[in-house]
């Protein structure tokens, strides 16, 4: 599969459907590392498993949990759509899933710009953000797979340690920077499972912070600041809507008045290629989402040595 570089500010997306009657889905390329028919796997069962997990496949020798995805969204395969289905291999937060799909539709590559949010009424109650793009066509709607909220669903039983690892860190273990005890973090993160971790991540340690749903608020509210004293420390995510979490590194390590802040990526891309390249982009730091013993160490490593990189 050739990949786009992640230091590019666009996103190449693995476009499909999973029936004939469910819009068009797209997941990020980096987040993949192969598309195989389903046909050609044997499934095993796993006992006890929730209602989206299938079984397990293998590849290369290693033990993959099966996402049925039509299910997830709430819709069923035909015997023939599930002859014809496909399986997507993905690592997402160093938790390697396969996702079974129905028909791979083509592969796109957008600016941020082009992926805009999703507009809900306030009285539609939506506990997760969704983004979207325009297929070639310029009408067909392709919806971006939110894969950290699908973990929290498919993986409760990960995600819950994750909050229990939040809970149980020793403020003693820990000692807080005066910078951020003292000032305001500044959070980009449009997904709603990332930001409640960040929440309680940041309330535990009773740390300041503000979060934006992309980086376009973020550079506007530092824009605005006169005193950028008090900011000791920027966390992005880098797949965001209208402004991506690489406009965000470039905008501020280009200008004088911001570049001395330290900026630690935030991602579930945490491939070794993906971390070199938000290198290369001029972070100080990387985080896999929802890593308690990486945001731990990276954040007193990041606000303590600004400029110089916190990578390991």
């Amino acid at each position: 599969m050739n990949k786009n570089s992640p230091a590019t500010n666009a996103l190449k997306l693995i476009v499909f459907r999973v029936n004939a009657e469910q819009p068009y889905y797209g997941i990020n390329v980096f987040k993949t590392f192969e598309i195989q028919r389903a046909k050609h796997y044997r499934i095993s069962e796993i006992p006890k498993a929730n209602e989206f997990i299938e079984g397990i496949v293998y590849i290369r020798n290693q033990p993959v949990p099966l996402v049925n995805l039509p299910r997830w969204l709430r819709t069923d395969l035909s015997e023939q759509e599930e002859r014809n289905s496909s399986i997507i291999f993905c690592n997402i937060n160093n938790i390697q899933i396969a996702l079974r799909v129905g028909g791979i539709h083509q592969i796109i590559t957008r600016d941020w710009e082009d992926v805009l949010p999703l507009q809900f009424k306030e009285y539609m109650l939506v506990d997760r953000n969704l983004n979207y793009t325009l297929l070639d066509d310029g009408s067909s709607v392709c919806l971006i797979l939110d894969v950290e909220y699908l973990l929290t669903q498919v993986l409760p039983h990960e995600f819950s340690e994750i909050q229990k690892d939040v809970q149980n860190l020793s403020l003693i273990d820990f000692e807080i920077p005066e910078s951020l005890k003292n000032g305001t973090i500044l959070l980009a993160e449009d997904s709603r499972s990332a930001q409640m971790y960040l929440k309680n991540f940041f309330e535990k340690f009773n740390l300041s912070f503000k979060i934006f749903e992309n980086g376009g608020p973020l550079l506007d509210y530092v824009e605005k600041l006169s005193d950028l004293s008090k900011i000791p420390l920027i966390i992005t995510d880098i797949e965001m809507p209208i402004v991506s979490g690489h406009e965000v590194i470039r905008r501020l390590k280009s200008d004088a008045r911001t570049k001395h802040i330290p900026i630690l990526v935030f991602s579930s891309m945490t491939n070794d290629q993906s971390q070199k390249a938000v290198k290369e982009l001029g972070a100080d730091g990387f985080v896999g989402k929802l890593s308690v013993e990486q945001m731990v160490k990276q954040l007193s490593a990041t606000a303590r040595i600004p400029l110089a990189s916190s990578f390991s």
